[in-house]
């Protein structure tokens, strides 16, 4: 058991080599029942087929093979996992106006599907209500359920009451009362009823002639149609598709494969940010990305017809799963190929509405302002569709002008339509030339027949799944959009438009000097972060966009400085966990996104006509509406899973890579369920079994196969608990040499002994879990009342006590930030209002941790040697220089922090934390920057245009000088050669003069994919995802050696 979890081990991967080496080790230290590597190779395989499924072949509608592995085994395993099932979420959740919205199903996204796309029925013992199915409250009130869904944690139903008319009938229309009740209400089912109650001849229930158009068929037909048993419940439920492009290589050399990965999207935010529940599918490096989504495609629609079936271990009852696809997070190339959107470089460039236009139009008036906002005509579903069966028409017609004017008109371009329109042009070609006499109709007809004679998919396969709209529920992605894009573009333009190497080295000290405790990133590397400056990666840009506003005074302008903040404005509002109050939330996110693009206005009028992902902040609002915080599908999770699928494909001999990478995900699958207790239905038995005590303790006890199968144990908070340093280090001290000892209260209670020992901590856990260290700020509750302070010591004795060093949140704003400002207690505080400059609290006072940072812009705080440098655990002679603070008395609450941030927001007035528009009036700003970016654009063309002048004339100059050279070199060896050379030297000044005249007259306005009129204006080289170089490659023919002439030519 234990080879085969060391073999399966997701981070830690070995050969087959190594792993033969691991067995011989162990077989010499004296390990009993140790097996060969064969063995060991056989049992897994016996394992693999007794538990859990191969992965499946698939060939695609253009030939291409590979693999995937069921999605259908991937969910039911987490129905029969303990430690999964119980976490499982299967209906909408509505919440009261102000209580967190934290997860999907409390936002709009799953409330979008009709009731009977979402989970119909609940089972409570022998009873199963269902939808649509007539049950009898415990009140006496007949009713018919219309949904089940959850009210502030609570199942409940909406219900369209019934009502008993004449006799036995039954009556119920449209006009009948819908309410909500609490699901426990519901008292006796169908079934009961239609054994208990007067029925008809047909054995159902005798209606009013009135309510016939009312009242559905019943029983719910799903219960037929899908086979589900009486014992067996239905359940739909929620699969995330993520999709990217990867390389298999661990080194720099790119090998391409196309990565499938899903994960249950039932369970909580937090569950699945664990790399335990992010499960690979499928990889290719032959099929595309729409062969490899149709797989999946088929999987999802294939369980409307046949449910998938497995065991519930939370509920001890047999399961029938449907799946569904919410949402498609992804980057946003992958986004917009799966939306059948062209991309950032359209004149539409925006896969999700319809903004966009030539290059000159972007920057008039109107069409600028747009780019600020969500535009009202967004793209959809069946818009999409209605175009590509559009352009499918016009292939069979051979008509691609009108098809490529479409592309630029419409940005709808789909890669299997594509492919078929090629085809089928193809198709119109080949008939017209055999029969020049028959007409463009005749010829489209026998083209569409042969077309839809064709199998395989002629468009995008996402538009055919169920309740999915692939141009709306690609949720802009965080890491993407705002890390590598937003901060990104700052970054970028301050280091090559604005920094010297003077600024960047003061930049490296404040940044090395910051206090980072409360901020909950990795340790600052400021030296590499400079060194490195043009290859930096998420992590970094998320410790840049918290504390670069901090520390760029005196090296940028003002309208940088709001740029710089506006950014760490916004990303404080997306890294949330929770959200308290929808609307008031989307409102002020709004504005920080607003207040940002205005900024980059300011800065660059031109960035966001460049930009796709600036337009993409104004569509947040509306996909965190409908799904939720913005961490929730964020894709950082997927992206931590390339190292795992990149050691999978490294250690494939490359001739399956496919087959070989899904097999080696499967396997990991089974450790990971068995180890977790997960059940499987053994074949010879026909009974759901688990693995042993032994081997389901093996992950419960021991962390380092947790940290390895990238699960993480559930945790409680244990407020105050303390971690000591080494009582060598740091030897217990008597009562009387604390600083807690001279600012002891009555209200305290008793004075500890004088005498008593106590030791200093190094941490103490808050209230909400966090660790708070020494010298780290922190809120403090006594009284009722919050108190923000600076912990100067952790006493642990007879009780353990903490000493905050008391500061003041004042009410006032600082001037440059706009953000809280703290301080010390004046004099006249300390002594009419009996403020105290230490205050000792309880452990359990303590609720949490935050950034406060020094107001070195005030303090006009310098560098200074603070010592010497560190280097391989020794130190050096090398000075090195910290910032050292002028005083120690004004303070900033860091409000670009994202840790803690809404529990800011909610201790503190609203007056603190709500930001105001840059620009009252941002209609006219936008005008006054639409004006600008128009001189702007013209100003760059000019320059391009004289650029290209300049380097015609270069390369004119050139060509003379070779003509001249070739005339004398002819003059003196005269002959054919050397008449064919100048020739040719002629004819290419010829040429050049000629294209100098062309360029000149040619508008670069009208190139209708290009979306700005100079290659210089638009450069985007400095995205990595967006940018790729337009250059086309030729190949020149290949010279043949004289003597070699002869072997290679053919007679």
């Amino acid at each position: 058991m234990l080879a085969d979890i060391l073999d399966n081990l997701p981070r830690c991967r070995f050969t087959n080599t190594q792993m033969s080496l691991v067995l011989r080790f162990a077989k010499a230290l004296g390990a009993p029942n140790v097996p060969t590597l064969k063995g060991l190779r056989k049992t897994q395989h016996e394992l693999q087929s007794a538990c859990f499924t191969e992965p499946l072949k698939v060939e695609s509608f253009l030939g291409n093979i590979f693999y995937v592995n069921n999605i259908w085994d991937t969910i039911a395993r987490d129905f029969a996992n303990p430690t999964v099932a119980a976490k499982i979420e299967l209906f909408p959740e509505e919440v009261d106006d102000g209580t967190p919205i934290s997860e999907i199903w409390q936002a709009e996204r799953w409330k979008e599907y009709a009731p009977n796309q979402l989970t119909p029925m609940f089972s409570r013992g022998s009873r199963r209500f269902w939808i649509d199915e007539l049950a009898l409250c415990k009140n006496g009130t007949f009713v018919i359920p219309l949904s089940f869904i959850k009210r502030n944690g609570i199942l409940s139903a909406y219900v369209r009451v019934v009502s008993r008319a004449s006799g036995h009938l039954l009556h119920c229309t449209h006009d009948s009362a819908v309410e909500v009740i609490a699901a426990d209400e519901l008292e006796h089912d169908y079934t009961e009823l239609i054994n208990t109650l007067d029925t008809d001849s047909a054995g159902g229930f005798s209606w009013t002639v009135a309510s016939r158009d009312t009242v559905p068929l019943m029983p719910n037909p799903k219960r037929t149609e899908l086979k589900i048993d009486e014992d067996t419940d239905l359940a739909v439920v929620m699969v995330d598709v993520y999709q990217d492009d990867t390389s298999g290589n661990v080194s720099k050399q790119f090998d391409k494969h196309i990565v499938t990965c899903i994960r249950n999207g039932c369970l909580p935010g937090r569950t699945l940010q664990q790399q335990y529940h992010c499960h690979c599918v499928s990889s290719s490096q032959h099929a595309s990305s729409p062969e490899t989504l149709a797989a999946i495609r088929d999987q999802l629609k294939s369980t409307e017809t046949k449910p998938v079936r497995c065991y519930n271990v939370h509920t001890k009852r047999k399961m029938a799963i449907i799946l569904r696809a919410p949402g498609l997070p992804a980057d946003n190339p992958q986004q917009s190929e799966e939306a059948s959107h062209i991309g950032c470089n359209a004149n539409f460039p925006c896969r999700k509405c319809m903004w966009g236009g030539t290059s000159i139009e972007k920057t008039s008036d109107k069409i600028f302002r747009d780019c600020h906002l969500p535009s009202n005509v967004k793209r959809s579903a069946a818009q999409i569709r209605d175009r590509l069966r559009e352009q499918l028409r016009l292939a069979t017609r051979g008509d691609m002008k009108t098809i490529k004017e479409s592309w630029t008109a419409t940005g709808t371009k789909d890669k299997v339509t594509v492919y078929w329109i090629e085809q089928a042009l193809a198709q119109f070609a080949s008939i017209r030339n055999r029969e020049p006499a028959a007409s463009i109709d005749e010829i489209s007809a026998r083209v569409q027949t042969w077309l839809d004679a064709q199998p395989g998919d002629k468009m995008n396969p996402l538009l055919d799944i169920t309740g999915l709209d692939p141009s709306q529920d690609t949720p802009v992605e965080v890491l993407h959009t705002v890390l590598l894009g937003v901060m990104k573009y700052i970054w970028h333009f301050m280091n090559t438009r604005q920094w010297s190497d003077a600024d960047r080295c003061l930049l490296a000290i404040r940044l090395q000097s910051m206090d980072i405790s409360g901020l909950t990133v990795p340790p600052i590397r400021a030296a590499y972060m400079m060194q490195y400056r043009n290859a930096l990666i998420g992590k970094h840009f998320k410790t840049l966009m918290q504390t670069l506003a901090l520390h760029v005074h005196e090296i940028c302008t003002p309208e940088e400085f709001t740029l710089i903040k506006s950014a760490g404005d916004l990303g404080a509002r997306l890294w949330i966990p929770e959200i308290d109050k929808m609307d008031f939330y989307l409102k002020d996110l709004g504005i920080a996104s607003g207040n940002l693009l205005d900024a980059f206005d300011a800065v660059d009028p031109l960035r966001i006509l460049v930009k796709i992902k600036l337009h993409l902040l104004t569509h947040l609002p509306d996909d965190i509406r409908r799904f939720g915080p913005a961490i929730r599908f964020s894709t950082e999770i997927f992206e931590s899973c390339n190292a795992i699928f990149r050691a999978c494909s490294v250690r494939s001999n490359r001739l399956a890579p496919s087959r070989d990478i899904a097999r080696k995900f499967a396997s990991m699958e089974r450790v990971k369920h068995l180890l977790s207790g997960g059940f499987w239905l053994e074949p010879k038995k026909k009974m759901w079994v688990q693995a042993g005590a032994a081997a389901r303790k093996i992950l419960i006890d021991d962390p380092v196969f947790q940290r390895h199968l990238g699960w993480t144990p559930p945790q409680t908070v244990q407020c105050g608990v303390v971690q000591l340093p080494s009582e060598k280090k740091e030897p217990a001290v008597p009562w009387q040499s604390t600083k807690a000892s001279a600012y002891w209260r009555d209200v305290l209670g008793t004075v500890p002994d004088l005498q008593s020992m106590w030791r200093l901590a190094l941490t103490i856990v808050a209230v909400n879990g966090d660790v708070v260290r020494r010298r780290s700020w922190v809120f403090a509750r006594q009284s009722g009342n919050y108190i923000l302070g600076r912990i100067a010591e952790i006493l642990v004795g007879s009780e353990t006590l903490v000493t905050l060093e008391r500061f003041i949140c004042t009410d006032t704003l600082h001037v440059d930030y706009g953000w809280p400002v703290a301080r010390r207690p004046s004099g006249t505080e300390i002594t009419q209002d009996d403020i105290a400059s230490f205050i000792i609290v309880a452990p359990c006072d303590i609720q949490f941790f935050c950034s406060i940072q020094h107001d070195c812009r005030h303090g006009q705080c310098k560098p200074a040697i603070a010592g010497k440098e560190r280097q391989e655990r020794e130190e050096t002679t090398r000075d090195i220089s910290l910032i050292k603070h002028t005083d120690d008395d004004h303070f900033i609450v860091n409000m670009s922090g994202f840790h803690n941030f809404m529990e800011l927001r909610r201790i503190l007035p609203a007056s603190l934390t709500t930001l105001a528009p840059l620009h009252i009036d941002r209609e006219a700003f936008h005008r006054e920057t639409a004006a600008k970016a128009q001189e702007l654009r013209m100003s760059n063309r000019e320059k391009a245009a004289a650029k290209r002048r300049a380097n015609t004339a270069e390369k004119k100059r050139l060509a003379a000088v070779a003509a001249m050279e070739a005339t004398e070199a002819a003059a003196e060896a005269p002959g054919v050669k050397g008449k064919a050379e100048a020739e040719a030297a002629a004819a290419q000044e010829e040429n050049l003069t000629g294209s100098e005249e062309e360029d000149d007259l040619q508008d670069p306005d009208e190139q209708v994919q290009t979306p700005a009129g100079s290659e210089d204006e638009f450069d985007d080289r400095d995205d990595d995802s967006d940018w790729a170089p337009r250059t086309k490659v030729t190949m020149s023919p290949r010279k043949v050696h004289p003597r070699r002439q002869g072997r290679n030519s053919t007679t």
